[in-house]
């Protein structure tokens, strides 16, 4: 009987933690709207150069952060990767999610206001951690320059890839946007495996020695710094980030600033290297309709993430982020933000 009676209360035991347990994920995982107005409350002033930047929407969920974004006022607005949550090799079906996408009434306001300009990750190119062996990656291609109005004569439509370059300002001020393609050429993960191509690797070299008078942005739907976690980022492809690296270093750029995506999570990371004359920031957004789940924090608790780069904390809610680039005086300045649903600022470092 005593048997009997302890194995009954610790199956109840173990339903209650269980619904405990998903409890806690379906709470971590809602869908909050916001309680304010979601007003700029740090306007960018005469002379600056605003660039928003965000990446991982799920088409299907509503997306408060649109009208932070479309109130925050920026000049343009770059997508670091799902942009749609569709992995799938039916092209009709990824057409119809981004058809959804567009449809969406405020994100359609933002398309009003501002270019928009972007580069992809897996759930938006087609396949989950998408490398160079995914069947329907010509298609996939330009369904996605489709989706971000990519004219028709566009160099990116001829290539292959969705590697682009973008310049903005006048010469000895202008600010240079390069967007990577970590999918298109990516081998599977490995110490000697290649994640940008030959192709790719050859126009970014290009692209770095022709910047000398720029500050550059450069777009990567995965972390370039944080690479001591268990999930998707360039410490996956050693000798990939290793040349990367090197390559930025003997471009002697007068400064580079790395925008990332993919983790449902935002944080600042900085690298201080004696190869670089300043300190080389990546600063990741994700996601603009979701965020880590109760299973993460919990994996936290028994292994938390390390992290030599890290600035401060990472913010685990639903956010975007923003670069303020003053050309309008002699000395350039750079204010890089997190924000959330509220249009809040969370992070910010100024350089």
């Amino acid at each position: 009987m005593i048997i009997k009676h302890t194995v009954r209360i610790l199956a109840l035991l173990f339903i209650l933690i269980v619904l405990s347990i998903l409890s806690a994920q379906l709470y971590s995982t809602r869908t909050v709207p916001p309680v304010g107005d979601q007003i700029d409350r740090d306007p960018a002033k005469p002379g600056v150069f605003r660039i928003a930047f965000g990446s991982c929407n799920k088409q299907w969920k509503p997306n408060y952060m649109w009208r932070a974004i479309i109130n925050c006022k920026p000049d343009l607005w770059i997508w670091l990767g799902d942009s749609i949550d569709a992995a799938a090799e039916d092209m009709a079906y990824l057409r119809s999610q981004y058809d959804k996408q567009k449809q969406n009434p405020d994100y359609t306001e933002l398309r009003k206001k501002c270019p928009i300009i972007g580069t992809w990750d897996d759930n938006d190119y087609g396949m989950k951690n998408g490398t160079r062996h995914y069947p329907k990656k010509a298609e996939s291609q330009q369904l996605f320059l489709d989706f971000i109005d990519e004219p028709k004569d566009s160099p990116r439509r001829k290539q292959e890839g969705i590697y682009a370059s973008y310049r903005y300002g006048n010469p000895g001020k202008r600010i240079k946007v390069i967007l990577l393609d970590l999918h298109y050429d990516a081998d599977a993960p490995g110490p000697g495996s290649d994640l940008l191509g030959n192709a790719q690797w050859e126009w970014l070299e290009a692209e770095l020695k022709d910047s000398k008078d720029d500050i550059v942005i450069i777009g990567s739907s995965l972390q370039l710094l944080s690479c001591e976690h268990p999930f998707e980022h360039w410490g996956n492809y050693p000798k990939s980030r290793a040349r990367f690296l090197q390559l930025l270093a003997a471009a002697k750029l007068k400064l580079t600033i790395i925008l990332s995506g993919d983790r449902h999570l935002a944080e600042m990371s900085r690298l201080n290297d004696p190869r670089f004359s300043y300190p080389l920031y990546d600063v990741t957004s994700s996601g603009l309709t979701h965020h880590v789940d109760f299973f993460y924090h919990l994996r936290a608790l028994f292994s938390p993430e390390k992290d030599q780069y890290l600035i401060g904390k990472p913010f685990h809610e639903n956010s975007y982020g923003v670069i303020d680039i003053n050309v309008s005086i002699e000395s350039l300045t750079v204010i890089l933000q997190i924000r959330d649903r509220e249009n809040r600022m969370q992070r910010q470092v100024s350089i």
